[in-house]
């Protein structure tokens, strides 16, 4: 039996009830032996899942979204392992570098290599995604395969820095379709896990390194939200960015400095949803799918998409989106939305954008079923019993709705048609000439303040659905603004003084601290202006569980550097603009050997990262001569422009980076830094197994000598 810990296994005797122990898609498991419930052991075998489902072959060749002529290739795409695909972060200044690199180092010797071995495919571009890449070889062929280990080892790396991101390329379209500018207010409404929010933040940065907009990113589940933070804002730590926990169907409404409504310029509204599009990477879709999936959801999905579009200015976009092709969660929810809008609402004709990308357009006729797959032609066919699952506006527009309705500018990603998953994307705008006037409704909330947490918006039209929130406790530290602070001169002297940053040129009254304690006070975070005015209009409002980014750490011992802070590498793009003072230009080769540390440890194995000042020659030790010890920011010019923090002691200089950061900065510098990775890897393992095999040594001997 292979990859046992890949596989969901069962008894023995179940397979007498029809279940085989071949294996065509392995669920994953704990690895571990089962028990019965007395206790006993039992025999396992592994689960089949048959990539079969006449159910939902049914369903769809009814609803003929997919042409006939097509279907054989549809199914047998389902069947098929989903390609691996990411993407380079598009707001990164080395972007274009890092590109090449890959080109270069991976893109080009797996092409060679492939001539041999058809079983290799090359990753390509994805010509409707920028800086995107895709490969028909799964995720465990590129763990496995020999050649491909330093690609999987450099994509890990540059995965854990936020440089790249490993998404599916469906996944990667919805933000494309919605022209997010720097200045936008941006609502991402069902958030976690972030890759879609990674996006929006890129494309908010592309532009500009400190933009003046905001992205409000939201999910209705407090531990996804923890999950978002650290996949999302770990990786790409940005001051524009505020993460909440709240209903998406209540969601609250935001009030600016005249306790007017805040209303969002572009919101992305990416439902939860049967997933029947992701087939692909869960397998186990093809035992459990059924046609009530979509009719338990559409109610749900109709509530998070009309709130959405409440919360949308006049003129503004919203992307609604699933990954599942059932019209019942796709169009039925559009078409609802036109209705319940009317002259408000508009879809939007993106035929003409991203022309590369392969589509199919929405449909204004589809077909509503039961458990069974019975149809019902509208409504009125429906039982009394079954009338509390199935509602007027899951059914198909009447024929004088559909000319204005426009549902054919909708479309699907279909996974024959790019070998990709399964994708629905509508684009909507509010109508400029639409007054929107929620005054009435926010002085209402206003005169119920204090708000309560859990208290919905009163700005809910006419929506029952409400669900309960168990046991939530907001345990988040406070956000405390450092303005009229006393720690406020300290900062703002030591930024002077040491930095160069002068009071009039950097927003001060954009930092704050986490924490009442002044023990606590490690770390100084900034938050831009749309940030800010949000954090301080919307006290008590919002259940925050992250704003805002580090940019200084406070130095406990104070008898290291005569400055009580030192700048967080995450903190130079917000600071570098004000910086004039301890910032160096230094050539390439200087950069490389800093990154790269000091003389190996012939006896450790191992380099150091302190570079000693005396390894210098003449020309470089000239560089810093002066300089006392702390932060320094040194500045790489060519190739790339690229800031680095540093810290200079009496006798050695050092990059105050990642491990991960230095191997990106080396690689694409131009240095094989694999192979040295794959090294210090090697010698940790070698520690390691010496320390397991003298601990072992050591069992042996206490044994010979109980024996004895």
């Amino acid at each position: 039996m292979e990859n046992n810990n890949d596989v969901d296994c069962l008894p023995l005797d179940d397979e007498e009830n029809g279940l085989s122990p071949a294996k065509k898609f392995p669920k994953k498991s704990t690895g571990r032996e089962k028990k019965s419930k007395q206790g006993v052991r039992q025999n396992y075998v592994i689960r089949e899942i048959i990539p079969v489902n006449e159910k939902l072959f049914s369903f769809y060749r009814q609803q003929q979204i997919i042409p006939e002529s097509e279907w054989d290739d549809f199914v047998a795409a389902l069947r098929r392992e989903l390609p691996v695909s990411f993407r380079i972060q598009c707001s990164l200044r080395e972007r274009d570098h890092l590109d090449e690199y890959i080109q270069s180092k991976f893109v080009k010797e797996i092409e060679n290599i492939a001539k041999d071995s058809p079983e290799i495919d090359p990753p390509k571009r994805v010509p409707f995604v920028p800086y995107a890449y895709q490969t028909k070889m799964s995720r465990a062929s590129i763990r496995g395969h020999p050649i491909l280990k330093d690609l999987h080892e450099f994509l890990i790396n540059e995965t854990e820095l936020g440089y790249i991101s490993r998404q599916e390329v469906c996944s990667m379209i919805p933000p494309l379709f919605l022209d997010i500018q720097p200045h936008h207010l941006v609502l991402d409404a069902c958030a976690a896990p972030g890759s879609k929010t990674a996006q929006i933040i890129e494309l908010m940065h592309v532009s500009s390194p400190n933009p003046s907009g905001m992205v409000v990113a939201n999910d209705i589940d407090y531990k996804r939200c923890y999950l978002l933070v650290h996949q999302t804002l770990k990786r790409m730590p940005t001051a524009d960015v505020v993460v909440v926990s709240h209903d998406s169907g209540q969601f609250p409404v935001m009030i600016d400095s005249n306790k007017q409504p805040l209303l969002f310029d572009r919101i992305l509204c990416d439902v939860i949803c049967s997933g029947d599009g992701t087939f692909r990477k869960n397998p186990e879709l093809w035992n459990n799918w059924e046609p009530m999936k979509g009719i338990h959801l559409h109610k749900l999905q109709l509530q998070i998409a009309r709130r959405c579009f409440e919360l949308l200015k006049p003129g503004g976009l919203m992307c609604y989106s699933t990954c599942s092709l059932n019209p019942l969660e796709d169009e039925a929810v559009i078409a609802q939305l036109l209705r319940h809008f009317n002259k408000e609402i508009e879809l939007v004709d993106i035929s003409g954008k991203i022309l590369d990308l392969k589509r199919t357009k929405g449909i204004s006729h589809w077909k509503v079923f039961n458990k069974n797959l019975e149809e019902y032609s509208s409504i009125d066919d429906v039982p009394k019993e079954a009338l509390r699952h199935f509602k007027p506006s899951m059914f198909p527009p009447k024929s004088e709705e559909i000319e204005s309705m426009h549902l054919d500018y909708c479309f699907r990603i279909l996974p024959h048609q790019q070998d990709t998953g399964g994708f629905f994307v509508a684009i909507l705008r509010r109508k400029e000439i639409v007054k929107v006037n929620l005054e009435k409704d926010c002085a209402d909330e206003q005169q119920q303040q204090p708000l309560k947490l859990n208290q919905p918006s009163t700005l809910i039209r006419k929506s029952t659905f409400t669900r309960k929130r168990r046991g939530f406790v907001n345990k988040e530290d406070p956000f405390i603004f450092l303005a009229n602070h006393s720690d406020e001169n300290e900062l703002r002297e030591a930024l002077k003084e040491y930095f160069g940053i002068l009071p009039e040129n950097f927003s001060h009254q954009n930092l704050l601290v986490r924490s009442t304690n002044t023990e606590r006070k490690k770390e100084v975070y900034y938050v831009n202006n749309s940030l800010k005015e949000f954090l301080i209009n919307n006290d008590g409002r919002f259940k925050i569980v992250n704003a805002g980014m580090g940019i200084l750490k406070k130095i406990i011992n104070d008898k290291v550097s005569p400055c009580p802070y030192r700048i967080k590498q995450d903190g130079l793009p917000i600071l570098i603009p004000w910086i004039t003072k301890r910032i160096i230009d230094i050539p390439t080769s200087l950069f490389i050997r800093i990154l790269h540390g000091g003389q190996t440890n012939l006896k450790e194995k191992e380099t150091s990262q302190y570079l000693p000042l005396i390894e210098l020659g003449e020309e470089e030790h000239f560089l810093f001569k002066g300089l006392e010890p702390g932060t320094i920011i040194l500045r790489l010019l060519e190739p790339f422009p690229k800031e680095v923090c540093a810290w200079i002691g009496a006798n050695s200089i050092s990059a105050f980076v990642s491990r991960e950061e230095r191997f990106h900065l080396l690689c694409i510098l131009g240095e094989d830094i694999i192979k040295l990775k794959r090294k210090t890897v090697t010698c940790r393992q070698e520690k390691a197994a010496a320390k397991l095999n003298k601990e072992k040594d050591l069992i042996n001997d206490v044994e010979e000598s109980n024996e004895v």
